[in-house]
C-alpha cells in the first residue's frame, strides 16, 4: 500500500506540473494576441476586437519587437481562442503581421497577408465604415508594400483611393501625402500632396517643405515655406544642460527650413531672393551660435555648435554655387564646388545638373555623374515610409463604434441655452465637462473647438471636432473657417507599483482647435468649407441617433 500511495503522489504531481504547464501555456496564449495587435484576446465578443491591452513601460515586461510581434501573430491566428465567426479580429491580426513584415522589408509577405485580411473582409467591401478604416488603411499599407517592390505606378492610385473614402482624417491625409511624395518625380508638375493636409494641421508645414526640397521641387518648397514656422533659438546651443536639446533642434529645423527655401530661390532663378534669405538666416542664428564664456572669461566648447557650423557652411557653400549659376557665373559656381564635400540630395542633383548645362559642350566632364544621387535620393524615400507604418493601422470602425455625435450636444445646449441666449456667449462656451464638446470665443477674432471623448480612435474624435467647427462656422453665418493652431491628446489609465509606472492603456481622446470663421474661402489659403465638410461627415454622425 505504502509503494502504491507513493506512487499515486506520483502521478498527481506529474498530472499537477502539466496541469500547471498547460495553464501556463494557455496563459501565455492569451498575451499573443496583445503582443500581435495590441488588443486583448478575442473572447466571445462577435467581432473578437476587445479592449487595447496595457502598453508595458519597462523593457523586461515588455513584448518581442518594438510594436509588433510576427511569432506572435502565427501563433494568435492558429489560436482555438480565434472564432471562427470573429472575422473582423482576424483580419486586424493579419494587417497587424503584414505591417511588421513592411517594416523588415518583406514586401511579398506583408501583400499576402493584406490578401488574406481584405478576403476575410470581403462581405464588407461595400461598408462605409470599413473602407474609412480598415479598408483605406490596408490600402496605404499595400502602397508602400508596392514601392519597396519597385512598383512606383500601381501606389499612388491606392493612395488617392484611401483619401477619397476619407479627405478630412488627419492620418491618412499624412500618410497619403508621405507615399505620394514617394511616387513623384521632380519637375513632374504634379501638385504638392501637402496641401490638404495642412489645411487640417498647420504644423505640418516644415515636413512639407523638407519632404518637396528632397524630391527637387523647388517651386512647391518656396510655396510651402511661407506658413512653415520657423523658432529661432535666443540662447547659445550647447552640448549639455536642461535645454540644450530643445535649442539644437529648434536651431537645426530653422537653418533646415532657411538653407531649403535659399536654396529654392536660387534654383527658380530668384538670386536676389536667396541672398537675403541667407542674410536673415546668420542675423537669426547669431544668439545661438554665439560662444559663451564662463566665470574666467575661458570660451566654453560645444561640439554641437561645431557640428552645426560645418553643416551651414557646407549647405551656405551649395546655395551661392547655385546663385552664381543663377546670375551667369558659371566658373565661380564651378571653382565653389571643387573639392566640396556635396550631400547626394535633390539639391546636389539640381546643382551639377544646371552646372553641366551652364558649361561649354567642350568643358562638360564625363565625371560629373549624377545617376547615384538619384539612386540614393529614392532609397531614402523609401526607408521614409517605414517610420509611417505604425501610424497607418487605423482603429477598425463599424456603426456599433463610431460615437454618436449628436449625444454629446443636447446636454450641453440644454445647460447654456439661457446664458447663450441672454449674455451672448458662443454656443459651448464656459461649459466644464469631462467628455464632450466645448468652444471659446478668443480676443483676437478666433475661436477654440474642442472636443474629450471616450472612442476607439482619435481619428473619430478629430472628426467631430471638426465637424463641429463646420457647424459652428454656419451657426456664425460664415461659410469656411480655417485652421490656425491644434493639438490632439491621448488620455491614459497609468498603473504603478511602488509608485512607477509600469503600464498605461489609452482611455480616450481630445482634439483642440483654433479656428477663424471666413465669409468666403476665395482669398484665404488652407481654407476649409463648413458645408462640405458637414456634407461629407454629417451622414456618418448625426444619423446613428436614430440607429
Amino acid at each position: 500500500m505504502r509503494g502504491a500511495k507513493m506512487r499515486n503522489i506520483g502521478f498527481y504531481a506529474l498530472a499537477g506540473a502539466l496541469l500547471a504547464s498547460a495553464s501556463a501555456a494557455h496563459a501565455s496564449d492569451k498575451r499573443d494576441f496583445e503582443n500581435c495587435d495590441g488588443h486583448i484576446h478575442p473572447g466571445k465578443q462577435s467581432d473578437g476586437m476587445r479592449g487595447k491591452a496595457n502598453r508595458q513601460s519597462y523593457p523586461m515586461f515588455s513584448s518581442p519587437g518594438q510594436w509588433t510581434d510576427v511569432a506572435a501573430c502565427t501563433r494568435a491566428l492558429a489560436s482555438p481562442r480565434l472564432l471562427a465567426t470573429q472575422n473582423l479580429r482576424k483580419a486586424h491580426l493579419l494587417r497587424a503581421r503584414a505591417a511588421k513584415y513592411l517594416q523588415d522589408g518583406q514586401a511579398a509577405n506583408a501583400i499576402a497577408d493584406m490578401d488574406a485580411a481584405e478576403s476575410t473582409m470581403a462581405g464588407l467591401g461595400d461598408n462605409v465604415f470599413y473602407q474609412r478604416s480598415m479598408g483605406a488603411s490596408l490600402s496605404l499599407l499595400r502602397a508602400i508594400a508596392l514601392i519597396q517592390s519597385d512598383k512606383i505606378d500601381e501606389a499612388a492610385p491606392l493612395a488617392r483611393a484611401a483619401l477619397e473614402a476619407r479627405p478630412y482624417s488627419l492620418a491618412l491625409l499624412n500618410g497619403a501625402a508621405r507615399i505620394l511624395q514617394a511616387t513623384r518625380r521632380a519637375g513632374d508638375g504634379s501638385t504638392s500632396p501637402w496641401f490638404a493636409a495642412l489645411a487640417l494641421e498647420p504644423g505640418l508645414a516644415a515636413t512639407a517643405v523638407l519632404s518637396e526640397a528632397e524630391l527637387g521641387n523647388f517651386a512647391a518648397v518656396i510655396a510651402l515655406s511661407k506658413g512653415a514656422e520657423v523658432k529661432w533659438p535666443t540662447l547659445p546651443v550647447a552640448d549639455y544642460g536642461p535645454d540644450s536639446r530643445e535649442n539644437s533642434n529648434s536651431l537645426f529645423l530653422s537653418l533646415m527650413l532657411s538653407i531649403e527655401t535659399a536654396y529654392a530661390q536660387a534654383a527658380t532663378g530668384d538670386a536676389l531672393g536667396a541672398k537675403a534669405t541667407l542674410a536673415a538666416m546668420k542675423e537669426k542664428m547669431a544668439p545661438a551660435m554665439a560662444v559663451p564664456t564662463d566665470k574666467q572669461g575661458v570660451a566654453i566648447a560645444s561640439q554641437t555648435r561645431d557640428i552645426l557650423q560645418r553643416f551651414v557652411e557646407g549647405n551656405e557653400k551649395q546655395i551661392n554655387a547655385r546663385i552664381a549659376i543663377a546670375e551667369g557665373r558659371t566658373n565661380d559656381a564651378l571653382a565653389m564646388i571643387i573639392g566640396a564635400q556635396l550631400p547626394r540630395n535633390a539639391a546636389t542633383f539640381d546643382l551639377m545638373t544646371a552646372l553641366i548645362d551652364a558649361l561649354p559642350e567642350k568643358d562638360r566632364s564625363t565625371s560629373l555623374d549624377v545617376t547615384p544621387i538619384l539612386k540614393d535620393i529614392a532609397e531614402r524615400r523609401k526607408k521614409d515610409l517605414d517610420s509611417l507604418i505604425p501610424a497607418l493601422l487605423f482603429a477598425p470602425e463599424t456603426p456599433r463604434s463610431v460615437v454618436d455625435y449628436d449625444k454629446a450636444r443636447p446636454n450641453i445646449l440644454g445647460a447654456l441655452v439661457g446664458g447663450a441666449l441672454s449674455m451672448g456667449f458662443s454656443l459651448l462656451g464656459g461649459i466644464e465637462r469631462t467628455d464632450g464638446f466645448r468652444s471659446t470665443a478668443n480676443a483676437d477674432g478666433t475661436t477654440t473647438v474642442e472636443f474629450i471623448g471616450n472612442t476607439p480612435s482619435a481619428a473619430l474624435v478629430q472628426e467631430m471636432t471638426l465637424l463641429r467647427a463646420a457647424e459652428l462656422t454656419k451657426a456664425a453665418g460664415m461659410s469656411h473657417f480655417v485652421i490656425m493652431d491644434r493639438n490632439d491628446f491621448s488620455r491614459y489609465l497609468q498603473t504603478t507599483r511602488n509608485g512607477i509606472p509600469i503600464s498605461s492603456v489609452e482611455t480616450g481622446f481630445k482634439t483642440e482647435l483654433v479656428v477663424r470663421f471666413l465669409a468666403d474661402g476665395n482669398n484665404a489659403e488652407r481654407s476649409l468649407d463648413a458645408l462640405n465638410i458637414i456634407d461629407a461627415l454629417g451622414p456618418l454622425y448625426y444619423e446613428q441617433k436614430s440607429k
